[in-house]
Parts: structure tokens; C-alpha cells; sequence
């Protein structure tokens, strides 16, 4: 099933080029995104504050709001599931709603990252997460989305 997720989520984003970033969510996770300045975006994130057998995945698909000089929503669903846990892969079903800000107008390819996401867990009652990091993305970025 992980790999049909995957397989998935570049073909919705094949369109990302060679732009891509990378996040690290304080100590909670990291990721790997294609271009937000895009109207439809995509985030793989880890989980790797835990045992290797228990690694969480979420792969998130957003839609980015136009955004602003210094910032950007995006609200996205999203998919969390641990591959290598042999029964129960599937996690849950996340609702990602992001903030980012630019406080660097010079230097737009790095940003802060602020996220809130109800987590609707397949075997657990809801619960809400929130997370908060830092994005970089490689090459040049531009606030203004496209059609």
C-alpha cells in the first residue's frame, strides 16, 4: 500500500521540476515538499522520533491560497501510515492547515512553518496535533501562484 501512496503522490506532483524544500518541524519530524508557490502542492513527512519499526509516515496534499508579502496558507488532507509495522499500516487521515511566513523578503527560500491538523486515528479517538519549523526551498521562489 505504501508504494501505491508514493507512486500517487509524484504522479499528482510531477509537475514540481527541480524545486523542491526541506523541513524540519522542531524535533517531531522532517520533510520533503514540492513548490508551494504552486496552486496544488505535496509534503512527505517523517516521523523519526521513534523506534525504526514504528517510523510514521504522512503524505499531505495542499491547496496554497494566494499569498501575501509575507506569508501563505495552505489546507491540505493528508495520509499517515507506518510501513513496517506488520499489521495496521494505515495511521490515520490528517487535515493539515499551514501558515507560512517569509520574514526574510530577501531570501524567500527560507520560511517558517506553522501547522495545526486534526488527526482522525483509525484505532484511537480524534486527537489535535500542531507542529512548528523551519522550510528551505532550492531555487528561486516566487509568491504568486500558478493556474
Amino acid at each position: 500500500m505504501g508504494e501505491i501512496i508514493v507512486f500517487t503522490f509524484l504522479l499528482l506532483t510531477h509537475q514540481a521540476n527541480a524545486q523542491i524544500g526541506v523541513s524540519s518541524y522542531g524535533i517531531n519530524a522532517v520533510s520533503v515538499n514540492t513548490p508551494t508557490n504552486k496552486m496544488i502542492s505535496g509534503e512527505l513527512k517523517t516521523f523519526a522520533n521513534r523506534d525504526f519499526e514504528d517510523l510514521l509516515f504522512e503524505l499531505d496534499g495542499f491547496y496554497n491560497f494566494k499569498a501575501g508579502t509575507y506569508h501563505r496558507f495552505s489546507a491540505g488532507l493528508g495520509i499517515a501510515f507506518s510501513p513496517f509495522i506488520s499489521n495496521d499500516r494505515m495511521y490515520a487521515v490528517t487535515v493539515p492547515l499551514s501558515l507560512e511566513l517569509y520574514p526574510l523578503q530577501d531570501l524567500k527560500q527560507i520560511s517558517l512553518l506553522f501547522e495545526v491538523a486534526p488527526e482522525f486515528l483509525i484505532d484511537n479517538p480524534t486527537r489535535l496535533r500542531t507542529l512548528w519549523g523551519i522550510r528551505y526551498t532550492f531555487g528561486s521562489t516566487s509568491k504568486s501562484s500558478s493556474k
